[in-house]
Parts: C-alpha cells; sequence; structure tokens
C-alpha cells in the first residue's frame, strides 16, 4: 500500500481555537517542518478543515534574515515557496503518517504571486494556507506491483495564500517523493551523507547584480561564459556554512538554494533593473551534487510587446546533464 494514507486513528492534532481560525503566537515545532533554526520557522498553526484538506497559518517578518524585503517594499514571494515546503512536511507527518527520519526529495514546485499583496505593512504579515493535497496516481500502481511503502511516493499539495484581512496573496504548488530510509539509500547510493570535500567556492557576483546586500547570499559566481539572446551562465556558489540555505547537514543541493539561483539569475539578466518575481515554476530532475559544479544557465524569453513581464527561462546542468529548470516571470520594480 501507499505510504502515505489519511490517518484515522491518528488525526493529528489541531492547533486552532476553531475552524478556520489560527493562532501566529508561536512557530510550529522545528521536525516537523525540516528546520534546525527557530528563527526559519514560518509555521505557526494548523488545522484539518477534510479529509485532505487543511488550514496552516504563517507569519511572514517584516525583515527576514535571509528573504529579506525585495527593494524595500515588497516581501520576498520566496517566502510563499517555502512556507508551501513547510507545511507540505508538516500535513504529512502530521495526518498522513509519514515517520520520521523518511528523507523529502522535492520533484516540482510552483508559485504564483499578486504584486500588490506583498508590500510591508507596519506589522507582520499574517498568512493562511488553504492546502488541499492530490491523490497519489501512483499509489495504486505500486500497490499492484508490491512495492509497499519501501518506494518512493509521491506527496502533492496545493495551496492558495491569504493575507490578514483575507487578501488573496498567490497560489502554489509542491510535489515531493517521500523515501523511506532504506529507499534513500539505495537511490543516493555511494553519495549518501556529506561529501568529503568541496571544490573552492567561485568568486561571487557583485551582490546589487542580483539583488543582495550580502556578499555571503550571492549563489552565482562571475560569468563563465556568455550566450545569445543576453543569455548568460554562472558557476553556483555552494556555501553549506551558509545558516539559512543550509539549515543542518545534507548530501545534495537543498531546493530552496537552486530556486534562490533562479532569482538571482533572473535579477542578474534584468540588471541594473530590480525586478519581483512574480511567478516561478520549477523543477527538479535529479539531485545536485555538492562536490560537482553546478553551471546555472539564463536565457531571457521573446516579449511580445514592452508591456510584458520578463520571462526567464533558468537551468542548472552538472556534467553536461540536465539537473534542474525554472521558468521565472519578473516584473519591474516601480
Amino acid at each position: 500500500m501507499s505510504l502515505i494514507q489519511p490517518s484515522r486513528a491518528l488525526p493529528g492534532p489541531d492547533h486552532g481555537s476553531g475552524q478556520g481560525e489560527l493562532s501566529y503566537l508561536r512557530t510550529a515545532p522545528r521536525h516537523l517542518v525540516d528546520r534546525s533554526a527557530i528563527a526559519d520557522v514560518l509555521i505557526t498553526d494548523w488545522q484539518r478543515t477534510g479529509a485532505d484538506t487543511f488550514f496552516l497559518g504563517a507569519q511572514w517578518p517584516r525583515g527576514h534574515a535571509f528573504y529579506a524585503p525585495i527593494a524595500g517594499a515588497w516581501y520576498d514571494p520566496l517566502l510563499a515557496a517555502e512556507s508551501l515546503r513547510q507545511a507540505s512536511l508538516l500535513v504529512g507527518q502530521t495526518y498522513y503518517g509519514i515517520p520520521r527520519g523518511h528523507q523529502w526529495v522535492v520533484g516540482e514546485l510552483d508559485i504564483e504571486v499578486v504584486p500588490a499583496a506583498l508590500l510591508l505593512g507596519s506589522r507582520p504579515a499574517e498568512i493562511r494556507l488553504e492546502v488541499s493535497r492530490s491523490p497519489d496516481p501512483a499509489a495504486a500502481a505500486a500497490t499492484d506491483t508490491g512495492a509497499g511503502a519501501g518506494a518512493a511516493t509521491v506527496m502533492t499539495v496545493e495551496a492558495e495564500l491569504l493575507r490578514d484581512d483575507d487578501a488573496f496573496v498567490g497560489a502554489g504548488r509542491i510535489s515531493l517523493d517521500v523515501l523511506s530510509p532504506a529507499a534513500y539509500a539505495g537511490l543516493r547510493g555511494d553519495r549518501l551523507g556529506p561529501p568529503a570535500g568541496l571544490p573552492p567556492l567561485p568568486e561571487a557576483l557583485p551582490p546589487p547584480v542580483v539583488g543582495r546586500l550580502d556578499v555571503r547570499d550571492v549563489v552565482l559566481g562571475v560569468p563563465v561564459a556568455r550566450s545569445g539572446r543576453g543569455g548568460h551562465t554562472w558557476q553556483l556558489r555552494v556555501d553549506p556554512s551558509h545558516p539559512a540555505l543550509f539549515d543542518h547537514p545534507v548530501d545534495h543541493v537543498p531546493a530552496m538554494l537552486l530556486l534562490e539561483a533562479a532569482r538571482q539569475a533572473a535579477q542578474a539578466v534584468c540588471a541594473p533593473y530590480r525586478v519581483l518575481p512574480i511567478e516561478v515554476r520549477s523543477a527538479f530532475h535529479r539531485p545536485v551534487e555538492l562536490d560537482l559544479a553546478c553551471h546555472i544557465a539564463a536565457t531571457p524569453l521573446p516579449q511580445q510587446d514592452a508591456a510584458e513581464d520578463t520571462a526567464i527561462r533558468v537551468t542548472a546542468s552538472q556534467d553536461g546533464t540536465l539537473v534542474f529548470d525554472s521558468l521565472v516571470v519578473a516584473a519591474l520594480c516601480d
């Protein structure tokens, strides 16, 4: 049977004071959202509203240490992606009985946001995620073949995000492979666990080029090539000492680092103009190894007219193999 099943006997605690009422007074336990630092836990509350539907609360600080405001005016849209990632892990463990120690590997992650709803206010934003889990189309096949709980099971979660007075912030979708420790060991083979050594960090792009203030937050190295139509190629900067992107030891490049690379690549292509990502659609094709050079390429897509938002295709490759690709749609910051 599929690993992910609605848990009837142990439905999991509901922390809200009533259906649709969520608390923003404290954070969720760190292990439920795969974070080590309390400061990086965004989820505050959760409750089940149906067989496969849930409400979760998240608080977005006005000055997150890594996901800082864009141009000093907008919440970072990647807070929506990180909130969705944390929500999916909490729902899977709390309501579907996924044990601690299982591995979550992101396969796809899409977000779309409304710029006006991201404007900073006088207090942290209180976000309600209205979450639903889609059935796993592979579950029946796993049952028929006897693959059982040791096989990868896909968990797909969709969410709408609403803020404060129910203003629509955006929507997202995440698909994850959930693997038992044995299945994950079989997937990773001799690459299980952090590598013994890493290549030296390439020289960072100037922080303003990628919309950053601190060089430690720059994840793109100086360009190694320039292609036609304004495209660029950089080497991914992998720094396991980074407190937000590497919150705890891992054996491959985290998904949020690749999303940050896609965002920084889009900003670099659009420089000197400051842009706000309003749509990011990403596919993670295979684990990105820590100890191999990873090249990030970005190419603007043709525009029908000058009023259109800019669309940029961003890809990551290792040893000539595509490992990640993303479509980033960016609006100019006025």
